[in-house]
C-alpha cells in the first residue's frame, strides 16, 4: 500500500444515488459492455462487469473516468498471458479511438480485465452485471496499491510502446495519448494530490521513458513535416503540360513564401489565385476536382479525394496530404495544388527552385 488520504463525502452524483448506481446506468453499461465484449472476438466468457477507479471510490473529480471493466480469465484464451495481454490491450486502444463514448460528459474507458488479477481490499469495486458492490469503498480513506497504479498505466504505456515512426497517423495518435494523460492525471491531482492513483500511473510512465519517447517522437514528426525536400520527392517527372506551366512569378512567390524568405499577403496569394485560376471555396477538391483551390481553414480531409493534393498554408507550412486522411496546418488558410497530370509542371518547378535555391532570393 502506497499512501491513504482523505476524500470526497459522496459517490460521484451524475452515477449514484447514495451508494447505488442510477437504475438506466445498469442497462446502458450492460449493453456498452457486451458490444465491446464481441469486439474482442474472443472465445472466453464474461464473468462480471464492474466499475472501478476513481468513480467506484470517493476520490471522483470533475475530470474522472467511468472505468468499464469487463472480467475474463485471459488463460481461456491462450497460454500465453503475455500475448494475450499485448492483443486486449491493441483491441482497447482500436474501441477507445472508434468509440469515444462518454455519459453526462464522463468519459467512458472499457478495458478487459485478467479475473487472476488481484485489486486491494480497499478498492471500490462495482458489479453492473451483479448489481452490487463487489467492496464497497470508505468515504473517509482510500487505498492504492501498486497492483492498481499498474491497471491504470499499463493501456497508455501500450500505446506508447507499439508507436511508430513511420505511422501516416503519428502525429494524431500522439496528441490524442497527451490529452488522455494530462486529463488522468489532473484528475488525480484535482481529487487526491501527488499520491493518487492517476498521478502516480503518470509518474510511472514518465519514469519509465514513456513521457520523453512521445516527446522525441512528436518532435521528430514535427521535424518531418517541417521539411521540404522529403515532401518534394514525392513529386513524380511531368507527364503533361497543360494549366499548370504558370509563369515564373508564380513559382517565385511560392517558394519564397515555403522557404520563409518572404511571406505572401493577401494581394500575393490574390496574385496566385488569379494565375492558378484558383477557387475560394471550403468544400475544396469535394467541389472542385482537379482545380487549385484555397480552404479558408486550417484543418483539411482528404476524405473521398481519390488523388494526393500538395497544401502550402498561410505561414509557409506544406504538407503532401495523401486520400482518405485528414491534416491540420498551424496557419488559417491552405493553398491546394492537386498532385495531378495538369499540375506537375508546376509542381516539378517548385521542386527545382527549392532544391537548387531560389534565384529570386533577395
Amino acid at each position: 500500500m502506497l499512501s491513504e488520504y482523505q476524500t470526497q463525502n459522496t459517490l460521484n452524483p451524475k452515477l449514484w444515488v447514495g451508494a447505488s448506481l442510477k437504475p438506466k446506468l445498469h442497462e446502458s453499461f450492460m449493453k456498452i459492455a457486451t458490444h465491446f465484449y464481441d469486439f474482442l472476438e474472443i472465445n472466453a466468457p464474461i464473468l462480471d462487469v464492474i466499475i472501478i477507479g476513481s468513480n467506484a471510490n470517493y476520490n471522483w473529480t470533475e475530470f474522472s473516468d467511468i472505468d468499464l471493466h469487463v472480467v475474463i480469465n485471459y488463460l481461456k484464451i491462450g497460454n500465453n498471458v503475455h500475448l494475450v495481454n499485448d492483443f486486449l490491450h491493441a483491441k482497447k486502444s482500436i474501441w477507445n479511438s472508434n468509440y469515444p463514448l462518454t455519459y453526462n460528459g464522463i468519459n467512458i474507458e472499457l478495458y478487459a480485465q485478467d479475473s487472476n488479477a488481484n485489486l486491494h481490499a480497499s478498492v471500490g469495486i462495482y458489479s453492473v452485471m451483479q448489481q452490487k458492490w463487489l467492496h464497497q469503498p470508505n468515504s473517509e480513506t482510500v487505498s492504492i496499491d501498486d497492483d492498481a497504479i499498474q491497471q491504470k498505466a499499463d493501456p497508455l504505456k501500450y500505446e506508447i510502446d507499439k508507436l511508430k515512426q513511420k505511422d501516416p497517423e503519428l502525429e494524431s495518435k500522439i496528441k490524442d495519448i497527451l490529452v488522455r494523460l494530462n486529463r488522468m492525471r489532473k484528475a488525480g491531482l484535482v481529487a487526491s494530490g501527488e499520491y493518487s492513483i492517476e498521478n502516480l500511473a503518470f509518474k510511472y510512465l514518465r519514469n519509465t521513458g514513456r513521457i520523453e519517447r512521445l516527446k522525441e517522437l512528436l518532435h521528430f514528426n514535427t521535424m518531418k513535416q517541417l521539411s521540404i525536400d522529403p515532401m518534394l520527392h514525392e513529386v513524380n517527372a511531368p507527364t503533361g503540360g497543360g494549366i499548370g506551366n504558370v509563369s515564373k512569378e508564380i513559382v517565385e512567390s511560392l517558394v519564397l513564401h515555403v522557404t520563409k524568405q518572404k511571406t505572401l499577403d493577401d494581394t500575393g496569394w490574390a496574385n496566385i489565385i488569379k494565375h492558378t485560376k484558383a477557387v475560394e471555396d471550403p468544400m475544396g477538391q469535394w467541389n472542385h476536382p482537379g482545380k487549385c483551390t484555397m480552404i479558408p481553414s486550417n484543418n483539411i480531409t482528404m476524405q473521398r479525394v481519390k488523388y494526393p493534393v500538395i497544401g502550402i498554408d498561410d505561414t509557409g507550412h506544406v504538407k503532401m496530404m495523401h486520400p482518405e486522411k485528414t491534416y491540420t496546418y498551424p496557419g488559417t488558410k491552405v493553398f491546394e495544388i492537386p498532385h495531378t497530370p495538369q499540375w506537375q509542371t508546376l509542381l516539378i518547378q517548385l521542386k527545382n527552385s527549392i532544391r537548387n535555391g531560389s534565384r529570386y532570393a533577395k
